[in-house]
């Protein structure tokens, strides 16, 4: 929110919000929106628990100048803020705000329609209810369904629509659930039920009541609403390092195993893992199938390096384990400052993921992290009680195989105009700023809004421009600086109606 325009005839106030969804510029739009309505939108936020600094309302003096630069200021603070918390920025309230054309369809009347039809031809299964909000997609819906068969099993059905990356043909596509459906693991949690159609997919698997990694770290009940239990836990705890080593040996076996059988993961995060008898359950392994976005994807494509499937799951498995010995969540996309009480053998580990130097030059494989002393416990049980297996026909890996390709092409196409865009954003400081900016072979690892799939929008200094072309956004560590306040109180001072344009801080969102 770079500017703001005002009527002084109708004494009437609306803030300019230029929005953009993901790198490209030419996918984006403005809303106009009134103090009332940044209300509002807090007010959505308060079963979070979250201090936000909502500026206060003015009864008396609301509309001198001074104070209307001094709320814009703030306003734009706020909303940053909000876009950098990946929770709040993954909500519907958010999304309407920011994008209320795409945002307003009721997506859970229509789930529930899509669910209803595809289990009319199933006589075993049927919904007892649903359970709103209690994971972070705006367009996964999930309900309690039970088999007539044995009806006291509780079962967890989860629809969700196709994302960008799906790249298969609807009879690919059921070639390919078929096959997942018959995948077995013992650290891979299987699937009692899947169909997908046109529109998305639904995944029926039995109901833990514990819950996931990420509810088991913040002491939550899993039931709850995704905000309500995740955005300011008041219990987070982190797990024994022992339960660490042993949790990530197990992951990356089954991380080993799906890119063994051409199934990269790609979905890795705590709420994507449960816990049964000491052992990882990984969920979600449909997701790729069905094109959606990693929760990590706005951290990791602002690395170039990480443009494989498996650099992805190693990415995203550093998180994992990053979150597991912290107790909370890495809201940063690298880390290069690890509290000095963390184990050296997991600082290695951490530092060959998710440092600053890691994502520059590359990271490692599974297979070498598998033979990380950190993980390469003899103590290990190798034996399964449950023996590893998944076939399919040489049509549906080719189809999988030329899907993962686009995926990554995709991937790559993204991650070059984002590099193009910090490129242009730096030229721009030098002419604002008279001065070279710092290199860096990404954007600033400042905290990126993961579960909306949005990157944190710069914060830009306060100006009114006397004419266009509107000076794109330049970097933000200065938004409340006196020379920048100085300049902005002026440009107010000498408020010309005839000259003024609005100017507008972008601010990204993906599906």
């Amino acid at each position: 929110m770079e500017s703001i325009h005002f009527n002084l005839e109708a004494v009437d106030l609306e803030y300019v919000i230029r929005v953009q969804r993901g790198p490209l510029p030419e996918k984006s739009w403005h809303i106009y929106k009134r103090y009332n309505d940044f209300v509002t939108l807090h007010n959505a936020f308060q079963t979070s628990g979250l201090p936000l600094p909502l500026p206060p309302k003015k009864l008396l003096g609301n509309m001198d100048r001074e104070f209307i630069a001094e709320r814009r200021v703030a306003l734009q603070n706020y909303l940053n803020i909000v876009l950098m918390n990946p929770i709040l920025a993954s909500s519907l309230s958010v999304k309407r705000f920011l994008d209320p054309d795409n945002y307003s369809t009721p997506f859970h009347e229509l789930a529930l329609q899509h669910v209803s039809m595809a289990l009319r031809s199933e006589a075993n299964y049927e919904v007892v209810k649903p359970i709103p909000e209690i994971g972070w997609r705006l367009r996964k819906h999930y309900f309690l369904v039970k088999n007539r068969v044995n009806p006291q099993d509780e079962l967890l059905l989860a629809w969700v629509e196709h994302g960008p990356d799906k790249y298969m043909d609807e009879k690919e596509l059921q070639a390919s659930f078929k096959t997942i459906g018959s995948l077995r693991h013992p650290y891979i949690q299987s699937i009692e039920f899947l169909s997908c159609n046109e529109v998305g997919g639904f995944v029926t698997r039995g109901l833990n009541n514990a819950g996931s990694l990420r509810d088991l770290i913040c002491s939550a009940k899993p039931k709850l609403q995704f905000m309500k239990k995740y955005t300011n836990p008041k219990q987070c705890k982190p797990l024994p390092v022992s339960d660490v080593a042993l949790f990530g040996h197990q992951i990356l076996e089954a991380l080993m195993f799906l890119h063994e059988k051409g199934l990269p993961f790609g979905h890795l995060h705590s709420g994507n893992i449960v816990i049964e008898n000491h052992k990882v359950k990984l969920l979600d392994i449909e997701n790729g199938v069905l094109g959606l976005p990693s929760y990590y994807r706005p951290y990791f494509v602002q690395h170039r390096k990480i443009q494989t499937l498996e650099a992805v799951d190693v990415y995203c498995f550093g998180h994992v384990l990053f979150e597991m010995i912290f107790g909370h969540p890495l809201h940063e996309s690298v880390c290069d400052n690890l509290s000095p009480n963390c184990p050296s053998l997991l600082r290695s580990v951490l530092e060959s993921i998710i440092s600053s130097e890691a994502c520059k030059k590359g990271l490692p494989t599974i297979g070498a992290l598998l033979s990380h002393p950190f993980f390469n416990n003899s103590s290990y049980d190798s034996s399964h009680s449950e023996r590893p297996h998944f076939k399919y026909s040489t049509h549906t890996k080719e189809a999988l195989r030329l899907a993962w390709q686009k995926t990554e092409s995709r991937l790559k196409e993204e991650q070059k105009m984002k590099q193009e865009q910090l490129h242009k954003q730096q030229q721009q400081q030098v002419l604002a700023n008279g001065k070279s900016p710092e290199r860096s072979e990404s954007p600033n690892s400042t905290s990126t809004a993961t579960s909306a799939g949005t990157v944190t929008p710069p914060t830009v200094p306060m100006e009114f421009p006397a004419a266009p072309p509107l000076p794109p956004p330049v970097s933000t560590s200065d938004v409340g600086a006196h020379v920048e306040r100085a300049a902005l109180l002026g440009s107010i001072c000498n408020f010309n109606k005839a000259k003024l344009r609005p100017a507008v801080t972008p601010v990204s969102t993906h599906n």
